[in-house]
């Protein structure tokens, strides 16, 4: 296998250790998820996941970009970690001044989201403080390439968080209040233990050279972001506001099965950034990002078939009968459909960071967040929460086409294996038409035993990979 950081088998190797941690975020929810739909009441779970959503929302604005141009400028400073650590403490005086607004002012914008719990409302902000701060943490270790401290620290942001608030739900009450305490817990445990040992350097708060230069690159990857917030988690205060939180927690219970793949993707750009970072020439790296890119599309087709056939299997270990399973099989497809432009987009986002021109992300962003609010208007009074599924996938599909035009600009056009478009065509008539088959206790067990084989292939692809 390939050492050399930044190869394709260093990717698929070491750099996919940093995805499977950041990915454990993702790992638990989904084991918690059914958890919290068989104890909490329909609405209650409602109501948690636009907590949920609000907190990613939060997330992504609080520290305005610091997080992934203090990793850039990390690689770029080789041996010096000052600028670096200087932008950690820019980033934590911004989510602390932005989370006092927001909490000051909560009683004015809660409502108006549909929030009826003010306690759960400001508990939410107080899990998003130490989380923002914790996000800084980790990509400098990670950019650091401290692999123990950095899996600590996010394993007890991520599994840490869930289980105290799992336990708490036992304990003391099963309210969407009581397992957000966890959060807050498990969030300001993990930040005592990331600042001890990145210690953020104060002086760098009048280094504002630098922190211009971190914005710069940083706000346009915001406006990304806040995207992405939209094509995955804003959907839920619409349809919070138009159909109720009952749909809300019917979205939310399919669209957790068929998001995994995205979730997967999104953790992999987190991970792989900084390797990418380390190949110096621009036209290299873009060859490396375009063959990663392939190998990508193989494992995310593999998976999103796999998880599309089996989701009447999984849909029921995620949320009882009263959620109208049978129902939601549309959506599990749509979204899980979703990873393939992701994957694009990861790749083009990528490359367009490395070489610090992140401006191409914004109108991206803004193009996928123009055909996603034109379509989920336009069919979720028409088709409902599928409605709101087929809205993400096409502005995923946009992002892709205007960020894939963008990097052709500058280093031509990386073009996909014959066989991979080929293989990518399959997964989509493959993944569409499993929502017609039959849903009797034979056929889903027939469906479930075809996704399991799926895993040999899978892991065939991956070892390819890993070598290079």
């Amino acid at each position: 296998m390939s050492s050399e950081r930044g190869s394709r088998g260093d990717l698929f190797g070491r750099g996919m250790i940093y995805v499977v941690v950041w990915s454990m975020q993702m790992v638990v929810a989904t084991v918690v998820s059914p958890v919290l739909a068989h104890v909490l009441p329909v609405a209650a779970f409602g109501s948690l996941a636009a907590a949920i959503a609000l907190y990613q929302l939060l997330l992504i604005v609080i520290v305005f970009g610091l997080d992934q141009a203090l990793a850039v400028q990390r690689v770029e400073d080789v041996d010096d970690d000052q600028r670096a650590r200087g932008l950690v403490a820019a980033g934590l005086v911004a989510s602390i001044v932005v989370t006092g607004l927001a909490a000051a002012t909560s009683s004015w914008w809660g409502p108006a989201l549909g929030f009826t719990s003010q306690h759960l409302l400001l508990l939410t902000l107080g899990w998003t403080l130490p989380g923002s701060a914790v996000l800084l943490v980790l990509s400098l270790l990670q950019a650091e390439d401290r692999l123990r401290r950095f899996s600590v620290v996010s394993l007890i942001s991520t599994v840490g968080s869930q289980l105290v608030g799992i336990a708490l739900l036992f304990i003391v009450g099963r309210t969407a209040e009581t397992y957000a305490i966890g959060g807050v817990v498990g969030q300001c445990t993990a930040l005592a233990v990331g600042l001890f040992w990145v210690r953020p350097r104060l002086r760098g708060l009048l280094d504002l050279d630098s922190v211009k230069r971190a914005l710069q690159l940083g706000m346009p990857l915001v406006l990304t972001s806040l995207a992405e917030y939209v094509l995955t988690a804003g959907d839920r205060f619409l349809i919070q506001r138009w159909l109720g939180a009952v749909q809300v927690a019917r979205y939310q219970v399919a669209f957790t099965v068929g998001n995994v793949v995205t979730l997967l993707l999104t953790f992999t750009n987190r991970a792989w950034l900084p390797r990418l970072k380390s190949i110096v020439d621009p036209d290299e790296r873009w060859k490396v990002i375009g063959a990663s890119r392939d190998g990508v599309y193989v494992l995310a087709g593999w998976a999103a078939f796999g998880i599309t056939i089996a989701a009447p299997a999984l849909l029921r270990v995620f949320a009882p009968e009263s959620y109208g399973l049978d129902t939601l099989l549309a959506v599990v497809a749509v979204v899980g459909l979703g990873a393939l432009p992701v994957a694009a987009s990861v790749a083009s986002g990528q490359q367009l960071v490395t070489i610090r021109w992140s401006s191409p992300l914004a109108w991206g962003a803004a193009a996928a967040v123009a055909v996603k609010v034109v379509a989920t208007v336009g069919l979720l009074p028409i088709w409902g929460i599928d409605g709101a599924a087929v809205g993400t996938l096409l502005a995923l599909l946009a992002q892709a086409i205007v960020l894939r035009f963008a990097v052709a600009r500058r280093h031509g056009v990386a073009h996909s294996r014959p066989r991979v478009l080929v293989f990518i065509g399959l997964v989509v008539v493959g993944s569409l038409g499993s929502v017609w088959l039959p849903q009797s206790l034979t056929w889903n067990i027939v469906r479930f035993s075809v996704a399991a084989v799926c895993v040999v292939p899978f892991w065939l692809s991956l070892r390819r990979l890993q070598r290079g």
